[in-house]
C-alpha cells in the first residue's frame, strides 16, 4: 500500500508517512485506536533536544502545563526516562501542551526558582532555600517540594518523569478538571481500590487548589527546623493519620551505611509528602468551612494505582526480574505459534494500554523494599532494552504515542469515611 504524495505538505507527508509504517511494526491492542489527534514524530535521545522542551514558554495560570522535575537537567536524564517525556511531549504538545522539566542546576533558565520563589518560608522549607536537604533520599524530597507550589502557582499537571503515560491527559483536562459543568476539579491516584489516600506521582488541578492548599501547608508545618523527613511521621500534624504499612519489615545494607530499617514508620518518612495529603483529606476544619472526607469523595476524580499504574506489577508478582525478562521477549513471527511466556508479556502490554491510565516505573525505594531490582533498574541497566524494535517493550513504547483506549476511565467511587482530626488548620 502506497501513501499518496503531496508536494505542497511534504512535512506532513512524512509525519503521516511515519505513523502508517509504525503501525504497521506492531500487532492491533484490542479495545483502542490509534491517537486522533497529531502525533510528533520520533525524537531522538541522542541527538539534540526540541528548542521547546529546553527553552519552554512562561507557563501561564490554568494553560496546559506538564510539569516535571530533574536535579541535574534534563539533558542529564537517563534515556529510558527521557523517552517518557519525550512522549509526553510528541503526544500532547500538539494539542497545547508545555513540558517543564525544571532542574536545580545553577544559572539554568529551567531552574524551580524561576518558576517558584524558592527563598519564601510559605513556598519551601528552610532545607531547601539553604540547600542543605540531607539523607539518602534528598533528590526524590527535593522533587516533593516543589510538585504542590507548582500546581498552586500555575495549575496542570505534575508527573514523575518515571512514568509510561497511556492515559489522555488532554481529555480529562478539558472535560472535568477546566470544566465548569464537571463536578471535579482534581485529579490523581489512591494506594488502593479502597484506600482513598492519594499518592503523589501523578496530579492534576487548576491553580489555588483547596486541598493542595491544605497538604501543602501540613508539608511546611513537617519540614520546619528539618534537613530530611527522618521521625516526620510522628509529627503532630500527621500523626492522626494512620501510618503507611510495608508487607513485612525489611533490613537493608549498605556499603558505608548504617543497616537501614524499612518498617511502617521509616515507609511513612519516606512518603511524608502523601501522609500530608493524606492529612488534609482527612482534616475537618469548621470554622473555615473545609471539609477534607467530602471534598475528596465529591471533587476528586481518582484512580486506585494498583489497577491505574501497577498493573504490570500485579500481573508478575511485583518481580522486576520477571516484567524485564517478558518485555524482552520478541513478538512472534506470523508462522510462528505464541509461548506462554509471551502470551503472558502481550497481556500485561494489552492491560496497561486497553485498561489502564499508566506505567509507573519504582526505582531506589522500591528495589529496597522489595528486595531486588526493579524494572525501571533493569532497563537502565540494559541499555536499549526499554525500546527494542519488535519486543513487547518496544510495542509498549510505540503505544505510548501510538495507541488510545476506546473506553471511558470512569473514577472510583470514593467510600465513606470519618475524619481523622476535627481542629483549626490554616492560619
Amino acid at each position: 500500500m502506497q501513501l499518496p504524495v503531496n508536494k505542497e505538505d511534504n512535512s506532513k507527508i512524512k509525519i503521516d508517512r511515519l505513523r502508517f509504517n509504525r503501525i504497521m511494526d506492531y500487532p492491533f491492542i484490542p479495545g483502542t485506536s490509534t491517537i486522533p489527534s497529531k502525533v510528533l514524530g520520533p525524537i531522538s535521545t541522542e541527538g539534540p533536544l526540541p528548542d521547546e522542551l529546553l527553552s519552554p514558554k512562561r507557563p501561564l495560570v490554568d494553560s496546559k502545563s506538564i510539569f516535571a522535575f530533574w536535579h541535574s537537567g534534563i539533558r542529564t536524564i537517563p534515556p529510558v526516562l527521557l523517552r517518557n517525556v519525550l512522549a509526553w511531549y510528541r503526544r500532547f504538545s500538539p494539542l497545547g501542551w508545555t513540558i517543564y522539566v525544571l532542574d536545580n542546576v545553577p544559572n539554568s533558565a529551567l531552574n524551580v526558582g524561576n518558576y517558584i520563589d524558592t527563598k519564601s518560608s510559605s513556598i519551601v522549607p528552610a532545607a531547601f532555600t539553604n540547600g542543605t536537604l540531607d539523607g539518602q533520599y534528598a533528590a526524590q524530597h527535593t522533587s516533593d517540594l516543589i510538585r504542590y507550589p507548582l500546581l498552586l502557582k500555575y495549575g496542570g499537571v505534575y508527573l514523575d518523569v518515571g512514568i509510561l503515560q497511556f492515559g489522555d491527559i488532554n481529555r480529562l483536562w478539558t472535560e472535568h478538571i477546566t470544566n465548569p459543568d464537571s463536578p471535579y476539579d482534581f485529579a490523581g491516584f489512591t494506594l488502593g481500590a479502597d484506600e482513598p489516600q492519594i499518592v503523589n506521582f501523578s496530579l492534576m488541578c487548576r491553580a489555588n487548589n483547596p486541598l493542595v492548599q491544605r497538604a501543602h501547608y501540613i508539608l511546611l508545618q513537617v519540614w520546619e527546623g528539618k534537613t530530611n523527613t527522618i521521625g516526620t511521621h510522628a509529627h503532630p500534624m500527621v500523626s492522626h493519620v494512620p501510618l503507611m504499612r510495608v508487607p513485612q519489615e525489611v533490613v537493608v545494607e549498605e556499603e558505608g551505611q548504617e543497616k537501614m530499617v524499612i518498617n511502617d514508620e521509616a515507609m511513612t518518612d519516606y512518603a511524608i509528602q502523601i501522609q500530608c495529603m493524606g492529612s488534609a483529606q482527612g482534616w475537618v476544619d469548621e470554622e473555615d468551612g473545609w471539609d477534607g472526607p467530602k471534598y475528596v469523595r465529591e471533587k476528586c476524580w481518582l484512580l486506585s494505582m494498583m489497577d491505574g499504574a501497577f498493573a504490570h506489577e500485579q500481573m508478575t508478582g511485583w518481580s522486576g526480574q520477571r516484567q524485564f525478562d517478558l518485555l524482552s521477549l520478541r513478538l512472534p513471527k506470523e508462522s510462528e505459534i505464541e509461548t506462554d511466556d509471551q502470551a503472558l508479556a502481550r497481556r500485561i502490554v494489552e492491560k496497561v494500554v486497553a485498561d489502564s491510565w499508566c506505567l509507573k516505573l519504582g526505582h531506589g525505594f522500591s528495589a529496597k523494599l522489595f528486595g531486588s531490582d526493579t524494572l525501571g533498574m533493569l532497563w537502565r541497566k540494559h541499555r536499549g532494552s526499554d525500546c527494542a524494535n519488535r519486543t513487547y517493550a518496544g510495542w509498549l513504547r510505540w503505544a505510548e504515542v501510538g495507541y488510545c483506549r476506546d473506553s471511558d476511565v470512569v473514577p472510583m467511587k470514593v467510600p465513606v469515611y470519618e475524619p481523622t482530626r476535627k481542629a483549626k488548620l490554616l492560619p
